[in-house]
């Protein structure tokens, strides 16, 4: 990502070498410690430009199977809502493991930060295998209660099938991403996403136009792809994971209920209010799709384009919710406020900028990607309402990753789920009742994204997140 310090230090901060990332300082952790506008962009760089790589490669994604028509982008764009459903399940693990690895190494309890890695291991496993199985029973019943075309649900199950084999991957990665996170490791997860994505990028079209020895799988190529980088990062996480102080490590027994137990209780209130999210899409795809599939071909493309402004964002979420958590650990409430504020300063400045990007460029980017004049229409028009908002999507995933941090995230989820469900009804009121169309829904959803950041940024000013005990 990018330097968004107003003030910047002369100097690029420099960053630790991998061997020695989680150097403990005469008395407290070196995040605790250092200025807070260069812990920020420490975390923050890194994990936004991790986020930005899983941007280019569903960009790649999205450019490629456009390339095979508007039906089996539509599928893979109504498949992306069970996808994100079934990553938010992940969080339940990530969300968990990142809030109390990152408390343990405040507290420089490095054996207890290492059980919880390897709970969360344990607990990613299970979970994948679980719905990975549910997944593969009910997917097509949940693409026909969508309501979309039988053409597109084929493209969509051929894309998911792949997906639910391989979620073990999936989960695994996330994990293992956490943990690198809690410990204030953001550069690592850099490495391996970027190795795994670019192989991401290499394997797509070899998969899904059948180039060279392959053969043409379509949707389901793009789906493998994306399996077979998860599973890179998993496996080259865990090993580089097991040569620092802080590592997998499982208790005597193998399962500690207390620990898993604190993972779930801290990940399950961001993992719900996620596939909250994720369902509450699926029933609006069915009032998206009355207005055809060059509509919710260009939700799939606006969502992955606004993907710029929501990575950006979660770097910075990721930033907020270790220095929140590893200053409580330390017993520095105050520092922890500073910085969960600081980075809200940050990520609005350069959201700012991309709202400009998405207002007077939205027709030339969504042009890039497919050459449907409707789609196009619809994309441009979806970018320019979203960007009046955007600043507030920082609002948002950077207060929740500063609960999280806290070990508070009840918050997020009572805000989150309510409105986000709002728009179901809203949306079919300013689009059918007022007649405005699929912009009622594009307004519906930037509206609503506004009332969720100012909503969080209150509850966060309230203080009662600094009390609370993990």
């Amino acid at each position: 990502m990018k330097s968004i310090d107003p003030t910047p230090s002369p100097e690029w901060p420099s960053f630790p070498d991998s061997a020695t990332v989680l150097p403990l300082l005469q008395n407290e952790p070196e995040l605790t410690v250092m200025p807070l506008s260069k812990a920020i962009i420490k975390l923050a760089g890194p994990a936004m430009a991790s986020m930005l790589f899983i941007m280019v490669f569903q960009l790649v994604d999205a450019w490629w199977v456009g390339k095979l028509g508007a039906q089996p982008l539509a599928g893979v764009s109504a498949a992306a809502f069970l996808l994100w459903s079934l990553e938010s399940v992940a969080t339940l693990v990530s969300t968990g493991v990142n809030a109390l690895v990152a408390r343990f190494v405040g507290e420089k309890n490095l054996d207890k930060a290492s059980l919880v890695i390897g709970q969360g291991t344990l607990l990613s496993i299970f979970l994948s295998l679980v719905f990975s199985s549910v997944g593969l029973v009910y997917q097509s019943r949940i693409f026909s209660a969508m309501g979309i075309h039988a053409d597109v649900i084929k493209a969509a199950t051929d894309y998911m099938a792949v997906i639910l084999i391989g979620l073990v991957a999936v989960f695994l990665s996330f994990a293992i991403d956490a943990a690198f996170r809690g410990m204030g490791d953001t550069k690592t997860p850099l490495k391996l996403v970027a190795a795994g994505l670019s192989l991401n990028i290499i394997l797509d079209p070899f998969l899904i136009f059948g180039i060279g020895p392959f053969p043409r799988m379509e949707t389901a190529g793009a789906a493998l792809a994306t399996i077979i980088a998860h599973g890179f990062v998993a496996v080259f996480g865990i090993i580089l994971l097991q040569r620092r102080k802080v590592k997998i490590k499982f208790h005597q027994g193998l399962i500690n209920y207390d620990l898993l137990w604190k993972i779930t209780r801290i990940g399950a209130p961001i993992a719900f209010s996620g596939v909250m999210f994720s369902v509450s899409y699926m029933f609006l795809t069915r009032v998206i799709t009355r207005f055809g599939p060059e509509a919710l071909a260009a939700l799939g493309l606006g969502h992955r384009i606004e993907g710029l402004s929501y990575f950006a964002a979660v770097g910075f979420s990721i930033a907020s919710a270790t220095l929140v958590g590893q200053n409580l650990g330390a017993g520095k409430p105050k520092r922890a406020e500073k910085a969960a504020w600081l980075t809200i300063l940050y990520i609005s400045i350069l959201l700012l900028f991309l709202s400009v990007l998405y207002y007077f460029f939205g027709g030339p980017i969504i042009r890039f990607f497919i050459n449907d004049a409707k789609v196009i229409m619809e994309g441009t028009q979806y970018l320019k309402i979203i960007a009046l908002f955007e600043v507030f999507l920082g609002f948002e995933i950077v207060f929740e990753g500063a609960f999280s941090g806290a070990g508070n995230s009840l918050p997020p989820m009572l805000v989150a789920v309510p409105i986000t469900w709002l728009r179901i009804p809203l949306a079919i009121y300013l689009a059918d009742i007022v007649g405005m169309g699929s912009s009622g829904i594009w307004w519906t959803i930037a509206v609503t994204t506004g009332l969720k950041g100012i909503l969080l940024a209150l509850w966060f000013l309230r203080g009662k997140w600094k009390l609370k005990q993990i």
